[in-house]
């Protein structure tokens, strides 16, 4: 489906949908689109770039593969050891029938890292749904993680308090409208769909660690769904994220959407490098 009219279907919500711009993200969909693995010795489809420490592990949104980070971890790869991979069910990894939840999506991210070697440290660079992926990731393992770099992230009180602002009939609306596009799409991807709200709810006993540094950049570009309402709500919940924290840094643009690293790549690149040396 085109990302356009995508846009028209789900108004364009804050977490990731498949990026079908992409004629490569297109065609790793297709190549396993009902291609069911069921161990979970499985070797995930993974990029490697570069030496150097920290470790940089790229965590990708809802549906997304691993080239999506393409011209980033390129850059990024200059000076350190970077990692990109596709999930389970997402471009070239085999699926799985194991329900994607937070849990089963932090261990996935574990595997990958105790299979690649890697002893730490290491900085978790997490877009969207990636955001709760990496922030549960840090909870469940503080010690092998020296900061986080998140891009517009998944908020898990925002869906809550859009909702608040609609009438149930137009809730209710929006989201049958999510649940059909995504029942539409290939098995790995609707799979982390269906996990979403109650990952929400996992993420709110989560908070942002105090301990490490984090940086966050964030889209408030104006859209179908983004209305001034819905920003200002988006801006209320970030600065609570952001609230007693000094370690946490946002920086945020209204020059593009949800995916700042694909529209704005050299200025995710250019905050991203200042944030690692500032790291060493």
């Amino acid at each position: 489906m085109n990302i356009s009219k995508l846009s028209l279907v789900l108004f364009i919500p804050f977490i990731s949908c498949v990026n079908t711009n992409n004629k490569n993200a297109q065609e790793d969909h297709i190549k396993t689109k009902g291609e069911i693995e069921t161990q979970e010795t499985v070797e995930f489809n993974t990029l490697i770039k570069g030496t150097g420490r920290p470790t940089i592990i790229f965590e990708s949104g809802l549906g997304n593969p691993l080239n999506n980070w393409d011209r980033v971890q390129t850059r990024i790869s200059e000076n350190y050891k970077t990692i990109s991979y596709d999930r389970k069910g997402i471009g070239q990894s085999p699926a799985t029938d194991n329900p994607r939840t937070i849990e089963n999506l932090v261990n996935d991210l574990d595997i990958l890292i105790s299979q690649n070697k890697i002893d730490g440290p290491m900085v978790l660079v997490g877009h969207s749904l990636g955001g709760h992926i990496v922030r549960k990731y840090q909870h469940s393992f503080p010690s092998k993680v020296a900061g986080l770099f998140l891009i517009d992230p998944t908020n898990e009180y925002l869906y809550e308090e859009i909702f608040k602002q609609m009438t149930p009939e137009s809730a209710d609306s929006m989201k049958t409208a999510w649940e059909s596009n995504y029942k539409n799409q290939p098995i790995g991807v609707y799979n982390e769909w269906k996990e979403v709200y109650t990952m929400d709810q996992i993420m709110r006993k989560n908070p942002l660690p105090t301990g490490i540094p984090i940086t966050i950049l964030i889209s408030y570009q104006r859209n179908n769904f983004n209305t001034a309402k819905n920003i200002q709500i988006k801006k209320r919940l970030f600065s609570d994220w952001q609230r007693d924290k000094p370690n946490v840094k946002i920086l945020y643009t209204t020059n593009s959407g949800h995916y700042i690293h694909l529209e704005e790549p050299e200025w995710v690149i250019t905050e991203l490098e200042a944030y690692l040396k500032k790291l060493k």
